[in-house]
């Protein structure tokens, strides 16, 4: 690897400059034409969020947020561009609930929390409702309209996955009316990105839609000194065939280079040390990461009858990522440390199936439906961990590994199959009461094999998961709730710092228990729950071996809020208080805090629209509180605040809309460490001005 991006630029910009072209003509073509069949419209106001408001819920399909027995959120891509953001941990960072635990420009970017538990990697991370594989990959946000984050045990909804929640992006759809947006972005220290967003539709009453995204960014970062470039592109189509059938294609396609996000390995025999500067380089000359991903997904919709509707999707998804990355590992309090740096090579191709059946009768909202998914995955034959160096924190000796390179082609290391079929339904016994019921029966199946094709681990389970809950509407803007929900999850590999790096392990069963409320009022909503997770525990024992023993009990309480404060201030908060631990494990662990979990955390934003004409002033905060390290409570990681601000300013000019945005996070430039798994931390990003102007044409 180079200190260059291994891109072939020029030919990739030369056909994004093409499809650009395209759309344009397209976007003309479509003015004659016209659309009846109303999809998306593109607003540029920014409305109060609402409980009323649908979201995705897997299995159940897309429901009202106030409807769901669950805990729910959804941010919109204004907000996202509004506030800048450029990862999935920006994105969610004032749900209380979520926790970034790695920076976007790591070899594990894309990595949160919910309620203290990591998301998995295979089976946490949804595009649309279907599977997607967020091994090493920052999703492209300007692709999508909105992202939406399920708390919880999604067991029924979406099949295996951490007891955390998911994450589902939700896809830009074919536009009403013509539209084309172009947009240019600042980040310091100097990264410069490119956007270019259109969509309409063609033919008699639009019955064809399309959107296409054009994305490029270039540049210096301030976040570790680092840089990034990356390229991509989304098309998104949409063809209604007759009233009652509609055919669908989305593809993404992304080429990401980007170099920073060192990890920092501190056992429990050092303290932790004083956090660094945000913009402190630690990676050695020649070290990054290259990511090539791309998604391609077929569906089709039949309103069999009035009130039935089938659909079928496929989706398949290659990504391959390249990374050589330092790994400090601590060896005294005073911050001295060894660098080992790793050269790899990971490859993930993934297919996935599903088919649904959903439609009411009498009182019963029901649904049916199997998916089939595999996933194969490949490593580099040889991959080097070698140890080329020593320094400190505070003074890092920053080495060249140009000579460090994986090598002996790659080999299968792992495949994974799940297949399932699931039936659900919501009965109504008045206005006021209802009752959800589902079942999920679940083929899973996980072999590991040697750089040598044997194989050396195979796990597989049958398993039926039930989804219940109750809920009792004492008004039609207020909603109470009980639900009970089981799941499997793929347990976590050993980290490559334990003697056993990357052994696999059989799946983790799970249980949760949650009751809740919902409330939407004219001028506020509130969404508050209690909730009981219990799942099998691993970690990392004194003999520096990752097990998997005992049991983790996940009890917490969450309230979140939005409130018109006055005509033009809506305020936006919310809490989440955690005890998590450890029990039924060996001694000297039973009884401990569960790693990585917060006992508080809680976040404000507020937003004065209309400050001056066509002007929004935006504030916010976040607290994280202090986390245990590992799992004997040795280290404990220190609490911190970050506070945040910006505008956006719209106005017409020339006949055109023109928006301004700028942001400033941590504006205090709080240093700060962020944990990612246990023994590992990583730099909190540092105070980073960012800027955007955008044209709609």
């Amino acid at each position: 690897m180079s200190s260059k991006s291994p891109f072939t630029p020029s030919r990739l910009q030369l056909a994004l400059a093409a499809a650009g072209l395209c759309a344009l003509h397209f976007s003309a073509m479509a003015e004659d034409v016209g659309g009846a069949l109303s999809t998306v419209e593109v607003k540029a106001t920014v409305e109060k969020k609402k409980l009323g408001d649908s979201v995705s819920s897997g299995a159940l399909g897309r429901k009202s947020e106030l409807d769901t027995p669950f805990s729910t959120k959804a941010v919109s891509s204004e907000e996202i561009e509004d506030r800048l953001a450029t990862s999935i941990s920006e994105v969610l960072k004032y749900d209380a609930s979520v926790t970034a635990i790695s920076p976007p420009i790591s070899t594990h970017p894309a990595t949160i929390q919910m309620r203290g538990l990591r998301l998995d990697d295979l089976n946490g991370y949804k595009i649309d409702g279907l599977a997607n594989i967020n091994r090493g990959t920052e999703m492209p946000l300007e692709m999508f309209e909105s992202v939406e984050a399920m708390k919880g045990l999604t067991g029924y909804m979406y099949g295996f996955g951490s007891p955390g929640g998911i994450v589902n992006y939700v896809s830009k759809r074919p536009t009403t009316s013509p539209s084309f947006s172009a947009a240019m972005g600042y980040q310091e220290s100097g990264a410069i990105k490119e956007h270019i967003d259109t969509g309409g539709r063609l033919g008699e009453e639009g019955g064809f839609g399309y959107r296409l995204n054009l994305l490029h960014e270039d540049g210096d970062l301030k976040q570790e000194s680092g840089s990034i470039k990356r390229n991509a592109a989304g098309l998104n189509l949409e063809w209604r065939v007759t009233k009652d059938f509609a055919l669908t294609y989305d593809a993404i396609y992304q080429r990401r280079h980007s170099v920073g996000g060192t990890d920092i390995i501190i056992a429990p025999a050092y303290k932790i040390p004083t956090p660094i500067d945000g913009d402190s380089k630690l990676n050695s000359v020649g070290a990054g990461s290259d990511v090539e991903y791309t998604l391609a997904t077929t569906g089709i919709e039949y309103r069999i009858a009035p009130q039935w509707v089938a659909n079928a999707s496929y989706r398949t998804s290659d990504s391959t990522r390249v990374y050589k990355k330092d790994q400090y590992y601590v060896t005294s309090n005073a911050g001295d440390y060894k660098d080992r740096v790793t050269s790899e090579l990971h490859g993930y191709h993934f297919d996935q199936v599903q088919a649904t059946i959903n439609g009411n009768f009498s009182s019963n909202d029901v649904v049916f439906g199997v998916m089939s998914q595999n996933l194969v995955s490949t490593s580099s034959v040889v991959t080097p961990k070698t140890y080329l160096g020593t320094g400190n924190l505070y003074a890092p000796t920053i080495i060249n590994v140009w000579g460090i390179n994986y090598s002996g082609g790659t080999y299968r290391d792992e495949t994974t199959r799940q297949e399932a079929v699931f039936a659900s339904d919501t009965f109504k016994f008045n206005d006021n009461w209802s009752i959800l019921g589902g079942l999920r029966y679940t083929q899973f199946s996980d072999n590991a094999y040697s750089n040598k094709g044997a194989l050396t681990a195979n796990y597989s389970a049958n398993k039926t998961t039930p989804t219940v809950a109750l809920m009792y509407k004492p008004a039609a803007d207020t909603t109470l709730y009980a639900s009970y929900v089981e799941a499997l999850e793929q347990a976590a590999n050993a980290p490559t710092s334990t003697v056993n790096a990357n052994q696999t392990f059989a799946p983790i069963k799970s249980k949760q228990s949650e009751v809740g409320v919902k409330t939407e009022r004219s001028w506020w909503n509130a969404t508050a729950s209690l909730f009981r997770i219990e799942r099998g525990a691993q970690y990392t024992n004194a003999a520096n071996l990752y097990v998997m023993d005992g049991e983790t009990k996940y009890q917490g309480f969450e309230f979140n809020t939005v409130v018109q404060a006055a005509k033009n201030v809506s305020i936006e908060g919310g809490i989440m208080l955690l005890d998590a631990t450890l029990e039924n494990a060996a001694a000297g662990y039973s009884g401990k805090r569960a790693v990585g979990a917060p006992r508080r955390q809680a976040s404000v934003q507020a937003t004065w629209r209309e400050v001056a004409p066509g002007l929004a002033l935006h504030v916010g905060t976040q607290y994280l509180g202090e986390l245990a390290m590992d799992a004997a409570n040795v280290n404990t990681l220190p609490a911190y605040t970050l506070f945040d601000a910006g505008f956006n300013y719209r106005h017409r000019y020339f006949g055109k809309m023109i928006s301004v945005r700028a942001n400033i996070s941590n504006i205090a430039n709080r240093k700060y460490w962020t944990y990612y798994q246990e023994n590992y931390l990583n730099i909190g990003a540092p105070r980073t001005a960012s800027v955007n102007v955008r044209v709609d044409f």
